[in-house]
């Protein structure tokens, strides 16, 4: 294996020392060649990527984007960005790597290539989804917006369902239900009204996690527009969410959200789904939202009286009933 690796290594020096004189120019040659020359930086990233050795198959990638760019080949440059991030994310350098598949994806826009620059956004977001969600969720949707404007609806769904979820780990509830909406949009575009009802239930669920009632009961109402809504099974058990906050029925609510319905949505709905709780039960949410404190006085009353310490207190009776205990002893005629 070792052996194998010094001679990729050797073949990709090589190779490089070619590129390099395709892009010097002279009195003969005026011009680089920059499509020879890109070949062989292709080539030779190629070969330090088998040799392991990573930052030289980062480097030459990048020189090769750069000879395809010089030859306005900005769709094999923007091939040449996407495999220089691929080394990068191996070496765990997941943010030039991100950097890198951005640049590659304006790249495949110039060159009339949006839907593969959508895929190329999707691989960036898979690549920091566990270090950097905000990120990730970030180039989920510029993915779904690209699918849209190359009228690719479906494909445009999916990577909004993995936006929402980052988000809600992240407890973005606003954002999240901001990109459930434009998720709306899509599943009517495409005359999915089934899902439509199941994104139905999970932004009531959001509401009610978040204790506004309101809201949640909004959405349910605005939502018998939905063809099927109302005889659905999504519009039956958001009416009996919405009816268990309502009447602070706590035993109802976590009966109605064990049911297989509120399990099988995705993973940060069901999450959401097992932490619901009425206003007044233990853990739950109070619907009245609280003014977040500035100091330790918005704590403070100046007419609220601070009571005794009950420790202080018991400590003194116990000393006071002493003293009487000794009071007596002396006048008996002493303690022996």
């Amino acid at each position: 294996m070792a052996a194998l690796q010094e001679r990729k290594l050797q073949e990709g020096v090589q190779l490089l020392k070619e590129a390099e004189k395709f892009v010097k120019t002279s009195w003969l040659k005026w011009k680089p060649d920059w499509d020879n020359a890109a070949d062989k930086y292709m080539k030779a990233g190629t070969c330090f990527k088998a040799a392991r050795s990573y930052d030289r198959a980062s480097e030459a990638f990048k020189k090769a984007a750069d000879a395809h760019y010089n030859s306005h080949a900005l769709f094999h440059a923007a091939k040449a960005l996407e495999q220089a991030a691929s080394v990068l994310k191996e070496m765990k350098n997941v943010t030039e790597a991100v950097s890198l598949v951005e640049r590659a994806v304006d790249m495949y826009r110039q060159s009339g290539n949006s839907d593969t620059g959508a895929l190329a956004l999707v691989r960036g977001a898979k690549m920091c989804d566990s270090i950097d969600p905000a990120k990730a969720a970030e180039l989920y949707i510029t993915a779904s917006e690209m699918n849209v404007s190359e009228d690719k609806i479906r494909e445009a769904i999916e990577p909004l369902s993995k936006a929402i979820n980052l988000l809600l780990k992240l407890k973005r509830f606003q954002n999240a239900l901001n990109v459930m909406r434009q998720q709306m949009k899509l599943y009517e575009q495409v005359e999915n009204f089934q899902m439509m009802s199941k994104v139905v239930l999970s932004m009531v669920v959001v509401h009610l996690h978040e204790s506004d009632y309101v809201a949640a009961d909004n959405c349910y109402k605005d939502s018998f527009e939905i063809p099927g809504f109302g005889s659905s099974d999504e519009a039956i058990a958001a009416e009996k969410v919405l009816d268990c906050f309502d009447q602070g029925d706590a035993t109802g609510m976590k009966t109605c959200t064990s049911q297989a319905l509120f399990t099988y949505l995705d993973n940060e709905i069901a999450k959401l789904c097992r932490s619901l709780r009425v206003p007044g039960d233990a853990g739950g949410r109070e619907l009245t939202e609280r003014r977040p404190v500035q100091n330790l006085n918005d704590f403070i009353k100046t007419d609220t009286q601070v009571p005794p310490n009950p420790v202080s207190n018991t400590t003194d009776q116990t000393e006071q009933h002493n003293q009487e205990d000794l009071d007596d002893e002396l006048e008996e005629g002493g303690l022996c």
